[in-house]
């Protein structure tokens, strides 16, 4: 990049040299095309770092809006995500504001999120608005299908969107690139007012680590499970650690290991998408391991799984592992989520159980075909320091 500035600088002091040397009216004309000729060539092959998919709007000399045109940037194509430092993309200086625009009373622009897959994808599109309405002061309504989803969160603070969700009255803005490309920098114009003062849709599969795990503590608090739920998780737990006392002769209280161990679809979903078997025995006596070491003698280890005669099958041997009934995926994540630390496999329900768990979050460091949300490359861009990376070859 650099070295394509010096080269402009260059060609400008030659333009200027040929306007005053030149004699003949023939000679100054023809140096003009071949360097207006060269101007074009180097601006084909510059890399332009801000990619625009739709016209992006900023704000004018007499404080109104703008529109620009579209900018270049990379190839839609492309899987290399266009931020590969964590933060938010569109800094401070370039966001727009509308203050004659509004929307029921609401300014513009306004989200929402269709919600997109099972429970640990929708709290990841939840939590990736809900980032977006705290970093760029956007409104941010709940879609009344997240709503239905995430039902059991009685504290979620999003507004439901006023009145009926009419879907022609909603633009989408989706992510860039291929589907493993994970480029959602979109999301982060429309709510920094760049797309203009409208009304947006996210989709699909928002799931921006780097946007909202600054605010863990406040998610926390937003996916907060009925009292009936904690009440039976408190329950399992203490019986968990009763259990263990009499089995080890000891009044220690052990150090609770939340343990869940993805199964059923991503066995093949892994194998097509990364060509990648999941983490199996040698990964789970490492994570295990790691814990037996940090606690010795005082760790117990809660397991679930989509597949629990799996898990039972590897791991009903050890004494210091003790397993869900399984009841439903929230009642699990309930109670992964309240234990000490955690152990993860793969899938954004792992995930959620880890970082709502708030201790040490041991999870599979794989060789994977392609990116992967859930890798140690994307927790480091995320700055996720708790999350401890251990080999599952």
């Amino acid at each position: 990049m650099q070295k394509m500035d010096g080269l402009r600088k260059k060609i400008s002091r030659w333009f200027r040299h040929a306007q005053k040397t030149s004699h003949k009216t023939v000679t100054f004309p023809l140096a003009a095309i071949c360097i207006i000729s060269l101007y074009g060539i180097l601006d084909a092959f510059t890399w332009h770092p801000v990619a625009v998919a739709e016209a992006e709007w900023r704000p004018g000399r007499d404080g109104q809006s703008t529109v620009l045109q579209k900018g270049k940037g990379h190839s839609e194509s492309s899987d290399k995500p266009l931020v590969p430092v964590r933060g938010p993309f569109v800094p401070q200086s370039r966001r727009v504001r509308f203050p004659d625009h509004r929307w029921r009373g609401y300014p513009l622009p306004a989200l929402t999120a269709q919600p997109f897959g099972r429970l640990g994808n929708v709290m990841g599109e939840y939590a990736s608005l809900w980032a977006l309405a705290r970093i760029y002061n956007v409104t941010a309504f709940l879609h009344p299908s997240m709503k239905a989803k995430l039902h059991f969160f009685d504290a979620l603070s999003l507004p439901e969107i006023p009145g009926a969700f009419v879907r022609s009255e909603w633009q989408d803005v989706r992510k860039t690139g291929s589907f493993f490309a994970y480029n959602y920098t979109n999301i982060e114009r429309a709510a920094a007012g760049l797309l203009g003062p409208k009304r947006f849709c996210l989709k699909p599969y928002p799931f921006e680590i780097h946007l909202f795990n600054p605010f863990k503590e406040e998610l926390r608090r937003e996916f907060v499970f009925p009292k009936r739920v904690q009440e039976k998780v408190r329950e399992i737990l203490a019986d968990v650690q009763q259990k263990w006392q009499s089995a080890n002769n000891s009044t220690v209280l052990p150090v609770l290991v939340g343990f869940h161990v993805r199964r059923a679809d991503y066995v093949r979903y892994a194998a097509i998408n990364f060509r990648a078997s999941l983490p199996e025995d040698k990964y789970f006596t490492r994570a295990l391991s790691h814990y037996r070491q940090k606690f010795p003698n005082e760790v117990a280890f809660v397991v679930a799984s989509d597949d629990m005669a799996f898990v039972r099958q590897r791991l009903g041997h050890y004494p210091d592992v003790f397993f869900s009934s399984g009841e439903s995926a929230a009642d699990d994540m309930a109670l992964l989520s309240s234990c000490n630390h955690s152990i993860v496999t793969m899938g954004s329900y792992g995930f959620w159980t880890g970082f709502l768990a708030g201790g040490e979050v041991v999870y599979p460091d794989l060789h994977l075909s392609r990116s992967y949300r859930f890798s140690r490359a994307m927790y480091q861009r995320a700055n996720l320091t708790n999350f401890i990376p251990v080999s599952a070859d």
